[in-house]
């Protein structure tokens, strides 16, 4: 199915530096179970046999590997690779391959396009993907596809994305060649039709945005499909991209994405076009990501799983490549936590290992375990905001299932807990917030504030109401006897005489 066998991560926790890539001979497709669906071109050594003729549209079932598949390892274990910027992170991925691996690819690292055009190639050759600015090639890039030793480098990008710098250094280690067009559409394309010699299926995602392409890209690996950009909004695709599919003989297109990625004349246009055509779209993009997933790996199909953030892509751009070439489905969450419908999906598919991009502050250890996000709700308060009445919080409507604690604040200062607060003449000319903080098992706690009351009222007329705490007992002057007021800790008093003593005081009342 590829010019090389997938990747082997075979390593605990404890030993994951050791990790190797092993790169046997491609396994007999007739013993894998599952006809080829694609060929490497200009960049392979050797050519593979023709596709056989595909199938009515259904999900490509992942092949057997060709080689070691991924260690067993116990449920819930975790391997991050991180690094302190996105080219130590894609270094870190790098460092999973053995030298001498048939192609490396180098893309910048600056914009997300040109690297997402070159993952499936990557996954395609069994190469990693690197990154690099523009202006000059990181010594630490450099020293790393030396260790490789690749048999060819190729360039995503002409040179005002990679400039010729980069590519002059990258020639004095192997054999270089630029892969690029006039914008990341013709890029994507020239990747394409340089690297696949045929498909017999094809991703198409939007190139505006970079979630879904990457999301698809474990998918890709898996059937051997290349992932194409287009341009979403347009009402059909390019003619370059009618060719380059013809010419590859795809039969089966896969859209990533809802309508609103990729619109639906697209869609009619590749049927019109004779091609077999499917979307899986959902309507954010985690939601997609988990249609995908679910639509091309079945429970059980795959020991690993693959998670980048899903609101920046650096991180992730390097664990696309690596994520299609063991054909392993690529999630992507929010930094904190999982969305419940990737949650659902990671937990029914049943991984033993999650291989996480980046650190945790994109990526947490809790959304690493596959711990979900609560659906929030903003808290609301109810009751009269006047000295003597209670408010009540209402938490509104969360996850159901989850238990529900809170805390009152006076003008931000805390108060208490309780689902209901008494007012006092204390908290006269205060706003009253309460914050809610949602718990359930096997989710991330969060907690949300409502809005504040209008200032509480005293139930004392103003005009003999004393503005500010006193304390009881103390001395109060003649202009305000009669007045009412409380002390700190809400007892009222008024200023007046008693029986026995003709001074005026603060006197409980």
């Amino acid at each position: 199915m590829r010019r090389n066998a997938p990747l082997a991560l075979v390593a605990s926790l404890a030993i994951a530096a050791t990790m190797i890539v092993a790169t046997p001979a491609a396994a007999d497709s007739t013993t894998a179970g599952v006809a080829p669906t694609s060929a490497p071109r200009s960049l392979a050594p050797a050519a593979l046999a023709e596709p056989d003729e595909p199938s009515a549209l259904t999900p490509v079932a992942p092949a057997a590997p060709d080689g070691p598949t991924v260690a067993e390892l116990a449920a819930g274990d975790v391997l991050r690779l991180a690094g302190l910027d996105r080219y130590a992170t894609a270094i870190e991925v790098s460092k999973i391959y053995d030298p001498g691996v048939p192609a490396v690819f180098v893309a910048t690292g600056t914009n997300f396009p040109d690297a997402l055009s070159a993952a499936s190639a990557a996954a395609l050759f069994g190469g990693p993907l690197l990154l690099t600015p523009t202006a000059a090639l990181p010594q630490a890039v450099y020293d790393e596809i030396d260790r490789l030793q690749p048999e060819v480098i190729a360039v995503i990008g002409r040179a005002p994305v990679v400039s010729d710098a980069v590519v002059k250094k990258l020639q004095t280690l192997a054999p270089t060649v630029r892969l690029g067009g006039i914008d990341r559409y013709a890029t994507g394309l020239a990747v394409v039709q340089s690297t696949f010699e045929w498909a017999t299926d094809a991703v198409i995602a939007t190139g505006r945005t970079f979630p879904d392409a990457l999301s698809a890209t474990g998918a890709a690996g898996a059937i051997g499909a290349p992932v194409i950009l287009v341009d979403g909004k347009l009402s059909r695709v390019s003619q370059a991209v009618l060719d380059t599919l013809r010419e590859l003989g795809v039969e089966r297109v896969h859209i990533a994405g809802s309508a609103g990625a990729v619109s639906s004349g697209i869609q009619s246009h590749l049927s019109s076009a004779g091609f077999v055509v499917a979307r899986y779209g959902g309507t954010d993009r985690y939601q997609t990501a988990a249609i995908v997933n679910d639509a091309f790996f079945p429970a059980g199909s795959t020991d690993t799983i693959f998670l980048a953030t899903g609101t920046n892509f650096p991180d992730a751009l390097s664990g696309a490549a690596l994520a299609g070439a063991v054909g392993a489905p690529l999630y992507i969450t929010a930094p904190g936590c999982v969305p419940d419908v990737v949650r659902t999906s990671v937990s029914a598919l049943g991984a033993s290992l999650a291989v996480v991009m980046g650190g945790t502050s994109v990526v947490s250890d809790a959304a690493a375990a596959n711990y979900g996000c609560l659906n929030p709700a903003i808290p609301t308060i109810s009751g009269t905001p006047k000295a003597g009445y209670t408010l009540t919080a209402n938490p509104g409507a969360w996850t159901p299932g989850a238990s529900m604690s809170y805390v009152w604040y006076a003008n931000g200062s805390p108060l208490g807990g309780g689902e209901t607060l008494p007012l006092t003449e204390w908290l006269v000319g205060k706003r009253i917030t309460v914050s809610v903080t949602a718990s359930l098992e096997g989710y991330v706690s969060a907690t949300r504030t409502s809005q504040p009351t209008a200032p509480i009222a005293s139930a004392i007329p103003s005009t003999q109401h004393y503005p500010n705490p006193v304390t009881a007992g103390a001395y109060c002057a003649k202009q305000y006897e009669g007045w009412h007021a409380h002390t700190s800790t809400g007892v009222r008093v008024k200023c007046m005489t008693s029986p026995t003593d003709t001074r005026l005081r603060w006197r409980a009342i």
